[in-house]
């Protein structure tokens, strides 16, 4: 309950820099609300005193007085709906902006925790739930709860004893909605959470899609689907009992209201306590007595879906940058390329060292190859290079500055990445070269296309470089995406050069080229290139063998080959050398003969919702 509470102030803090807008909207309320509130009390002065009591020349005034005020409340009640709409729509485009701007700043070890899915899921539906509330939530609580206050007080002061009374059921509606947040709190917080399991559920099934269907498996995907689609709908189904029981309950309360008014303003009007119009007025009212009431459990509703969708929102703010800038941080306008690794090691949380007291030294425009079996630590050396880690122990230096000490992003600025799996934006061949400098020319993203070594098939493309490449380059082929990732390289223009497994996904006829390309690019720059392919590192001026987090070789091409360890048994059996002597595991058993018939499981069914 506390941090409901907590999370609900802290909403409606975030709402401080839109307080102008808001104070303007309240004030339109407050005039608005006992305008739209008059003509009950119209309808009341014309059955007592215009037909009553025969004052007939009173009631064309009555009829005009009872429409401008109508219309003046209605006017500032459109104006109100615009001004606090507006204010909302900025606070959630900022709310939006302040969360992508978290995610951004947090490390990868924070992004290679948690589900794309469920992310966006909090980035997206969340908002979009605080957004419902915020717009219609907090202007339908104040809207809803002065027009209840006024009429209250016009029902009381027209007989205290049916107004008091006629207000009577309302405490027992009171009592529904704190027994209804009780029960529904902890329910829309899992209705959310299985919704974000659902979208990340999703979202890895459409990026799998070629590996879903290469190895047959759309049944078993959609039955595994099914089963979360299953766990939201079961969530979501206790949320509808939950509401199903609960608003026709407070409408009951409401009927019950409306049968004491009836009945107790009858009855005085018998004893001739009471006016007929007085009745009519009052049943008048109980529509706008009655009407905030339900607005305001529908409201309440709502707030508790938006508290669930805020807890998961602060999450995502709260959660600590794990590789942040320190304070007084350097900014970097220039460097000359020297890296010193000293003494750094490394793990994931909790796990086992990465990497073990590594300590090299890069000079500035020198190539440094590091290689090594899988899983031994190599592309974890260049995330520490570009500070996406920090070493749990030792220290990394930039021209003689601890990397700690520097503005991440000017670092950054400085260096340039080509990574095994090329990523490109659904975006045109030109935006995507430019996206290594946005300043760029038309005529210097050709220039950079042709280093390379790209150019060529770009002209050929159905619009050249206004071709839209798709969804993470999907209508290019491996080559040609690792050729415009080199290009994007070449124009940014680098003083540090990364590359990770660089040919490692491209096809044999586009590895020359892409190499050629790559030794280009390197020239008069400092680089590390990791790779398991050793003609890509034989010409570096010092080749680095890790293994099991540690450096266990280091010198040469030729050093090394003369030290007849891994690296040159590695070298003589790629380059297809007889007689080497390489240590392999054994063979494991044969598999077993696959069934004959297939094990997926059964799909769910699914309704025909086409026509016809």
């Amino acid at each position: 309950m506390a941090k409901t509470l907590a999370n609900l102030v802290r909403l409606l803090k975030l709402t401080y820099p839109y307080r102008w807008s808001i104070a303007l909207g309240l004030l339109c309320l407050l005039v608005a609300t006992p305008a739209t509130l008059f003509h009950p009390l119209v309808w009341r002065f014309i059955v007592d005193e215009v037909i009553g009591n025969r004052r007939h020349h009173l009631l064309l005034p009555a009829l005009v007085i009872m429409v401008l005020v109508q219309l003046i409340g209605v006017a500032l009640s459109s104006l109100r709906t615009y001004v606090l709409g507006r204010a909302g729509q900025r606070f959630v485009y900022d709310l939006r902006q302040a969360l992508y701007g978290k995610l951004q700043d947090q490390s990868l070890l924070y992004h290679h925790d948690r589900r794309v899915g469920d992310t966006v899921a909090r980035v997206i539906a969340d908002v979009d739930t605080v957004q419902d509330a915020i717009r219609h939530g907090v202007d339908d609580v104040i809207a809803n709860a002065l027009q209840f206050l006024w009429v209250a007080g016009i029902i009381v002061g027209i007989n205290p004893k049916v107004g008091t009374l006629t207000l009577l059921p309302m405490g027992v509606v009171g009592v529904m909605v704190w027994f209804f947040n009780i029960r529904i709190r902890g329910l829309y917080r899992r209705i959310r959470d299985r919704l974000g399991d659902l979208s990340a559920k999703l979202q890895e099934n459409l990026v799998g899609m070629i590996i879903i269907k290469a190895f047959a498996r759309e049944l078993y995907e959609l039955s595994r689907f099914s089963q979360e689609n299953k766990r939201y709908y079961e969530e979501s189904l206790k949320g509808e009992l939950a509401r199903s029981l609960y608003f026709p309950s407070v409408a009951t309360v409401g009927f019950f209201s409306s049968v004491i008014m009836i009945g107790v303003g009858a009855y005085y009007i018998i004893q001739g306590q009471f006016t007929i119009g007085d009745l009519i007025a009052y049943r008048g009212y109980w529509w706008q007595l009655f009407s905030p009431v339900s607005a305001l459990a529908r409201v309440n509703e709502l707030v508790q879906r938006c508290l669930a969708a805020a807890s998961r929102i602060f999450e995502v703010l709260d959660a600590p940058v794990e590789v942040a800038d320190e304070p007084g941080a350097v900014s970097v306008t220039d460097v000359s390329g020297h890296i010193v690794f000293e003494g750094v090691s490394f793990r994931y949380k909790d796990g086992p060292p990465v990497l073990r007291e590594i300590s090299l030294e890069v000079l500035p425009g020198q190539k440094v190859g590091v290689v090594g079996p899988s899983g031994a630590g190599k592309s974890t050396i260049l995330g520490l290079t570009l500070r996406f880690l920090d070493p749990v122990e030792g220290r990394i230096l930039v021209d003689g500055r601890d990397l700690r000490d520097l503005v991440q992003s000017d670092w950054r600025r400085h260096c340039a990445v080509v990574t095994q799996e090329p990523f490109l934006f659904n975006d045109t061949v030109e935006n995507n070269i430019r996206y290594g400098r946005l300043d760029a020319s038309p005529d210097e993203i050709r220039h950079a296309a042709a280093l390379a070594n790209a150019e060529e098939f770009i002209e050929k493309l159905p619009n050249g470089y206004q071709t839209v490449v798709g969804e993470r380059g999907v209508k290019l082929s491996g080559g040609q995406k690792q050729r415009i990732c080199i290009a994007r390289a070449f124009l940014a223009n680098p003083k540090v050069l990364l590359l990770d497994e660089a040919t490692a996904s491209v096809e044999p006829e586009s590895e020359a080229i892409i190499q050629s390309a790559l030794e280009r690019l390197m020239e008069g720059r400092t680089t590390i290139i990791v790779s398991h392919r050793l003609s890509m590192v034989r010409n570096c001026d010092q080749i680095l063998v890790i293994e099991g987090g540690k450096i266990t070789e280091r010198g040469t091409h030729e050093e090394l080959m003369a030290r007849l360890g891994w690296y040159s048994r590695m070298y003589l059996l790629q380059m297809g050398e007889v007689g080497v002597a390489v240590s392999l595991p054994s063979a494991p058993p044969p598999l077993p003969e696959p069934p004959t018939h297939r094990d997926d499981q059964p799909p769910p069914e699914i309704p025909d919702f086409t026509e016809g």
